[in-house]
């Protein structure tokens, strides 16, 4: 485990190295809460920012649609038309104990290599009072979306696992344990990678699997710091939707003063306020202009994190300061922008 957490901060070094950042040189982690404290704040406000640690991807673990589904606890409901899934988390986690027992044993290993944690239950009453917010500023969210807005995890684990015990061997028989688990980039919902077994055997199902996850966890943790280093070399994946308002008088596709059209003034800060210019412009109309793969910087150069909000809040001082159009932001997910313009 050593090795891993080593691993891991020399990965992420080489990546930020790579992409420009200021590295500080890295002090062994401790053990130890205070170990380290001088008590300084001064010396430790005006010392650098160890970029490392700000950049370290941060992990949740929630069930799967299927676990849920096969406790009960996702439901479809039906409104003008759509479909729409509603998850019980809470729910859930009061009726599973070995769901808890399972996320326990994965979090441990996790921090054991310096893995940063949004717990689900601790998020969850976090959620409450953010979803009465909600209700009153009449925004449409399901349990999923508000949960991953108030965590912002950079990882997903995203956890299946089924028991089957056969009670024709006894009232005391053993268990049969399947799990996957897949992990998802939070911002782009792309999985990158996985891991599973079956037909794990034994009396209790966190035991049961607790043997194979030591064994698979370092894999799934390494394909992780991968991931995560081509994200700090090659950015953050990011879509952009603007759209313009039905009752505004503007128009994409008008000139602004510099004689460019407002779509094509908008193509180009997004050319140069992306890594290596890494972008694709999907729709291009007089009312809506799409982007895909995005690419957006994670660090600024100081070290300091860099994130979608801090990118989307730069493109609306553009959009304002120099084409003198306003704009509302409607961004949900964590990895989209959504602006949409309002009148003069």
């Amino acid at each position: 485990m050593k090795l891993l957490k080593s691993l891991f901060l020399f990965v992420l070094a080489a990546g930020l190295v790579a992409c420009g950042g200021k590295v500080q040189e890295q002090q062994p982690l401790s053990d130890g809460l205070a170990d380290g404290a001088t008590g300084n704040i001064v010396a430790y406000e005006s010392s650098d920012v160890n970029a490392i640690v700000q950049a370290k991807p941060e992990i949740m673990i929630i069930p799967s649609d299927q676990t849920l589904k096969n406790a009960g606890c996702l439901k479809t409901r039906k409104m003008d038309g759509e479909s729409y899934l509603i998850r019980n988390y809470q729910k859930f986690l009061l009726d599973n104990t070995d769901f808890k027992a399972i996320v326990s044993e994965i979090q441990n290993r996790f921090n054991d290599a310096a893995f940063p944690l949004n717990d689900l239950e601790q998020t969850l009453k976090s959620t409450d009072n953010q979803h009465a917010e909600d209700i009153v500023d009449n925004l449409a969210q399901d349990a999923k979306t508000l949960l991953l807005q108030t965590a912002a995890p950079d990882i997903i684990l995203e956890l299946s696992y089924e028991a089957k015990a056969d009670y024709s061997k006894g009232n005391k028989p053993d268990k049969t344990v399947t799990y996957l688990i897949s992990c998802i980039d939070a911002y782009t919902n792309k999985v990158i990678t996985t891991i599973s077994s079956e037909g794990l055997i034994g009396k209790n199902v966190s035991e049961i699997m607790s043997g194979d996850l030591a064994k698979n966890l370092p894999v799934l943790m390494g394909n992780i710091q991968k991931y995560f280093s081509d994200i700090l070399n090659r950015g953050r994946e990011i879509t952009v939707r603007i759209n313009v308002d039905a009752n505004s008088n503007q128009n994409l596709a008008d000139m602004n003063i510099e004689g460019d059209t407002y779509a094509d003034a908008i193509n180009d800060y997004i050319k140069v306020n992306t890594i290596k210019g890494a972008y694709k412009m999907q729709t291009n109309t007089a009312n809506q202009l799409t982007f895909t793969n995005v690419r957006i910087k994670v660090l600024n150069d100081d070290g300091t994190q860099y994130g979608v909000y801090d990118w989307t809040r730069d493109l609306q001082r553009h959009l304002r300061k120099n084409l003198g159009l306003n704009s509302d932001n409607r961004s949900q997910g964590l990895g989209e922008v959504v602006l949409t313009i309002k009148g003069m």
